[in-house]
Parts: structure tokens; sequence; C-alpha cells
């Protein structure tokens, strides 16, 4: 659906279609954080399963 005014706008106002550009280094960073998610994960799920094991023993 359209709709067209007559009224005059505010000039320092402006409509805003362009979508934020993204450089490639900012792409770059977020595909490697990303990509490092995972073993992050492992890597504190390994340490809580150890931890847990050897708390386990103590007792």
């Amino acid at each position: 659906m359209n709709a067209t005014t007559t009224e005059p706008r505010l000039t320092g106002i402006a409509s805003i279609n362009q979508a934020a550009a993204v450089s490639d280094v900012t792409r770059l960073a977020q595909y490697n954080m990303l990509n490092e998610i995972p073993g992050a994960i492992f890597g504190i799920i390994t340490v809580v399963y150890i931890v847990g094991s050897l708390l386990a023993l103590a007792h």
C-alpha cells in the first residue's frame, strides 16, 4: 500500500532506505567468532566434566 502526502517535509529528515553497509573486516570478524563458539562450548563442558569427576572422587 503506497501513500503520498502533499505536506512539506522537514529538511533535516530524510527517509532511510539503505541497509547499513558491513565491511569485509567486520564480516570476517563475525565469521571467526561464530567459528570459535563450538570449540569454546566443548572446552567449557570438558572442564566442567573434569572438575565434577574430581569432586566425585574426593567424596
